[in-house]
């Protein structure tokens, strides 16, 4: 029996991630005991003040509009498109042997090095962070989708064409199916690329976001609001990623049994 098919306890499920936090939490308030001068590392109970504060104050929810709107909206974009990009060219052998290699290549070049020039290019605002993001999440979810095309076994292919079905049936019904490991766990990536990419546009120039309110925090020396934010976008990023996991052991559910 392997690991996606091992029963766990229930308490396990929940008590290990709990427990986890609650070390991260001890190990955060000794820390900040330690630290002599004021500010400079704020407990988890100042910055809960601080959130707390903020959200309150109705300054909260456009930040948080902004960057949530930028990441899941670029992340539509880029892995939408890297989906149907990756079946196309993995089914086209001229385009694979020629595009695929040039993705490669793209892929190792930092996306925050080209952040100025893709701001240049499309404005300060919600256009340029959907750019930088569906740029980031493009070239993950490509490479992912071909090579989980590529994976499916040659002898379900072979018994499809003995069936008569089509290059394209074959890829569709027998190929992507076998590909959604590799799909979903692109996407698992893309959901914290995405906000980790969007807070980069905001940062380097915005006008709202959890990024611009970031900077401000970071200009005032206010390291309780720069917790905060951070807080929020780990919250952000971690309920995505969950959201895809669910969604995976759902699509997959012959693999992936619920205990």
């Amino acid at each position: 029996m392997d690991d996606a098919q091992t029963p766990v306890p229930a308490w396990m499920r929940v008590g290990l991630p709990a427990a986890g936090v609650l070390l991260i939490l001890a190990v955060w308030q000794a820390l900040a005991a330690l630290v002599d001068t004021p500010g400079l590392l704020p407990s988890p109970l100042q910055t809960l003040v601080t959130l707390k504060t903020w959200a309150t104050g109705g300054g909260f929810a456009p930040h948080l509009t902004a960057t949530v709107a930028g990441a899941l909206g670029g992340l539509a974009i880029g892995a939408g498109l890297g989906l149907v990009a990756g079946v196309l060219v993995s089914e086209v052998r001229i385009l694979d042997r020629t595009l695929y290699p040039v993705a490669l290549a793209l892929q190792a070049m930092p996306v925050v090095a080209i952040a100025p020039l893709v701001i240049v290019w499309f404005g300060i605002g919600i256009p340029s962070k959907l750019a930088l993001v569906a740029i980031g999440t493009f070239f993950v979810m490509f490479i992912n989708t071909v090579a989980g095309m590529h994976a499916a076994p040659s002898e379900l292919s072979d018994m499809g064409r003995a069936f008569g079905g089509s290059r394209w049936q074959i890829a569709l019904r027998i190929k992507l199916p076998n590909a959604w490991d590799y799909i979903f766990g692109a996407l698992e990536v893309c959901a914290a690329l995405s906000f980790i990419l969007c807070v980069v546009g905001e940062f380097l120039a915005a006008k709202a976001g959890l990024g611009y309110y970031l900077r401000a925090a970071s200009n005032n020396i206010d390291a309780a609001a720069m917790f905060a934010s951070l807080i929020v976008l780990s919250l952000l990023a971690t309920t995505l990623a969950l959201a895809v996991r669910a969604a995976h052991h759902r699509t997959v559910f012959w693999k992936y049994r619920r205990h």
